[in-house]
């Protein structure tokens, strides 16, 4: 049931706790662990927890445990599509739930599971019963918004009796549904919809992995153009899609005219989303990138401006509002453009803010030489050093690739200061690591450190 999945409700955990033994403990925690992944949508993650812990679960005195660790499993099954196996497991959720006296949210998805199991393998006669059955179940259920799992239940069974031509009932269930804001209905048809969609990416993800850049272009034209028409152009996946589209053009096949129109698009709907968006984000930054390596500096700057605002109201963590230089002065440093190179990245580096993963080291060994290059030693030695003195054990336990590249370019800079013993100290110390990492060196290390040894 993906994104329409509840969140593991605290009734039930605390029922499961307050009748486990210590050794359970750590199947309680797994079956939450479950939960969550089922309502991330991870269901395979949820699948392989399943199965590691099922006979403990099976084995188990706890009814109330069994009972919700089968309806998991039920629905695990169902969202990868084994509906005649998704049956049997909440036939028997069902079964231990009321023989618990539990009525709550997870009681009536066993039936709905069940029913909508049925209603995708065409059976319809035992879909109408189960549908049928769990609205009467729904009435002595002790949940909250319980009128709101009737009338999803009322919609699809509305919906079976059209796909029979029985327009009549089908009207009689429409006309029990209540439309509410405070729970999204589910409805088979849209399933349909999310079926499809999850086969589209599946195709296109496919021909990235096989290095297929340009078919996967070709392939985003239509899958954008019918996502547009069936959810239109605030659909999160429409967003994704778009910037998916933009970035194979960008960074894969170098059709900056092509991406940036894009990127243009998702920026210019950041105003009219009700929430922020990872994509726009995105789409911010890379924007910011391709017009840098189009040279055209007004309009990084611009969106730069824009970008600040937007990154920092979201608030998201992965998008740190002063990355937006970073990606500029990416743009300047791929074309060589170093002056400007410099000019963002510095900006970059004035923010108090560090950003994880390796992003940091990376941009100082690109800052570094675009202070070499640009005819400033002493800058990349001082930016160098810096980080060597706060980073280093880590980067040798870490990121070693890097730290191969930061001695270089260390050694560089003490050179052109004609410091040749200093920078003899840290080209050899590159040539280990290069050695230790690829079982060879690179050539200008090692013409870098004959001269510095001629010069002795």
């Amino acid at each position: 049931m993906k994104k329409y999945m509840r969140k593991f409700y605290l009734i039930i955990f605390f029922l499961l706790i307050s009748t486990i033994s210590y050794a359970q403990e750590d199947i309680v925690e797994k079956i939450i662990r479950i939960r969550q992944l089922v309502t991330e949508a991870k269901t395979n993650e949820a699948l392989t927890i399943i199965a590691q812990i099922e006979q403990q679960c099976m084995q188990s005195t706890n009814d109330t445990l069994k009972a919700v660790f089968l309806e998991l499993k039920g629905q695990s099954l169902l969202d990868i599509g084994n509906y005649k196996e998704c049956i049997t497991p909440c036939k028997e959720a069902i079964t231990l739930f009321e023989g618990t006296n539990l009525r709550q949210y997870e009681y009536l998805d066993a039936w709905y599971i069940i029913a909508t199991a049925y209603h995708r393998l065409r059976d319809y006669k035992n879909a109408e019963s189960y549908y049928r059955k769990g609205i009467l179940r729904s009435v002595a259920a002790r949940v909250d918004k319980v009128n709101q799992y009737r009338s999803s239940l009322y919609l699809n069974l509305g919906n079976l009796y059209k796909e029979q031509g029985d327009t009549l009932l089908a009207k009689e269930c429409y006309n029990r549904v209540e439309q509410s804001p405070e729970r999204e209905l589910i409805d088979i048809n849209n399933w349909n919809y999310v079926e499809w969609e999850n086969t589209q990416w599946e195709q296109v993800n496919l021909l990235v992995k096989e290095n297929r850049y340009e078919e996967a272009t070709n392939f985003y034209v239509d899958f954008i153009k019918s996502i547009k028409e069936k959810k239109g152009s605030r659909y999160k996946s429409y967003l994704l899609a778009v910037y998916s589209r933009a970035i194979l053009l960008s960074r894969y096949i170098n059709k900056l005219d092509e991406a940036i129109p894009l990127f243009e698009e998702l920026v210019n709907l950041s105003n009219s989303l009700d929430t922020p968006d990872e994509s726009i984000c995105g789409a911010y930054c890379n924007l910011a990138s391709c017009y840098s390596q189009k040279k055209n500096y007004e309009a990084v700057d611009i969106v730069i401006s824009k970008g600040l605002l937007y990154l920092s109201q979201t608030g998201i963590e992965d998008y740190p509002a002063h990355m937006l230089y970073r990606f500029a002065g990416n743009g300047a440093y791929w074309i060589q453009d170093y002056p400007n190179a410099i000019k963002y990245y510095e900006l970059y580096f004035s923010s108090p803010k560090r950003e994880s993963g390796t992003n940091y080291e990376e941009i100082t060994n690109q800052l570094s030489v675009s202070y070499i290059f640009s005819g400033h030693p002493e800058k990349a030695k001082k930016q160098l050093e810096r980080l060597l003195k706060t980073d280093e054990e880590r980067l040798k336990n870490e990121n070693v690739q890097t730290l191969a590249t930061v001695y270089h370019n260390l050694g560089r800079a003490y050179m052109l200061l004609d410091d040749k013993t200093s920078a003899l100290v840290y080209l050899k110390k590159s040539k280990d690591v290069q050695t230790s990492l690829y079982g060879e060196v690179a050539e200008r290390t090692l013409l870098y450190i004959q001269e510095c040894q001629n010069s002795k």
